[in-house]
């Protein structure tokens, strides 16, 4: 009686038995195998590898895209200032120094020259601007009576002179500008040409 009534208890409440086969197969598909976990951290490793470096490259070049950027806008605003400078004064005298075989690096460039003042009868005054170049803080600053500010930064290399070649002296203005931008350094070297537009003192 018992052997004939486990069959049909089973039957009635859903169990059914699994042949020894199946079930093996069964348990051999519950996880996966040493060899497919190895292969799939090993894909991983290369995914994640090649996404780490889309990252870091993308982030050099925008950082150096940022350096390029900074260093142009530091030589460009130190060209915009002495240009107004330089159009109201007479050339530098420079001393010791000024000439293309030796140039000025750590002597004020000093522009003198006249502002006329936009009153009807007005006189014109005199005029005095120096550009100073401090090798410690990569400034160069613009002094223009007690007011200063500065015309460029990160500025590791500054010299000037003299270029009396041409009919009219010219005043030739040599710098690099160093941007350091995470782990990347973008320097940009520039030289830049001036004209003073004063030859003589105004007439009284």
């Amino acid at each position: 009686m018992r052997g004939t009534r486990t069959p049909r208890l089973r039957r009635e409440f859903g169990v059914a038995t699994l042949r020894p086969e199946l079930a093996a197969r069964r348990r051999r598909q519950a996880g996966f195998t040493l060899i497919e976990v190895v292969i799939a951290t090993a894909l991983g490793v290369l995914v994640m590898g090649a996404l780490t470096s889309v990252v870091l490259t993308t982030v050099l070049a925008a950082n150096v895209a940022t350096a390029r950027i900074e260093t142009s806008a530091q030589v460009r605003n130190f060209q915009f200032t002495a240009y107004d400078d330089f159009a109201l004064a007479r050339p530098p005298s420079p001393s010791g120094c000024g000439a293309p075989s030796d140039p000025c690096t750590t002597q004020d460039l000093v522009l003198q020259g006249y502002r006329m003042s936009n009153d009807i009868g007005g006189v014109a005054t005199s005029y005095t601007v120096r550009y100073a170049w401090d090798p410690s803080t990569q400034d160069v600053t613009r002094y223009a009576g007690t007011s200063s500010r500065v015309a460029a930064g990160n500025v590791t290399a500054y010299s000037w002179y003299i270029d009396a070649t041409g009919a009219n002296p010219s005043v030739v203005v040599s710098m690099t500008v160093t941007v350091a931008a995470y782990n990347t350094t973008y320097s940009q070297s520039q030289t830049l040409r001036f004209y003073p537009r004063i030859t003589a003192s105004p007439s009284p």
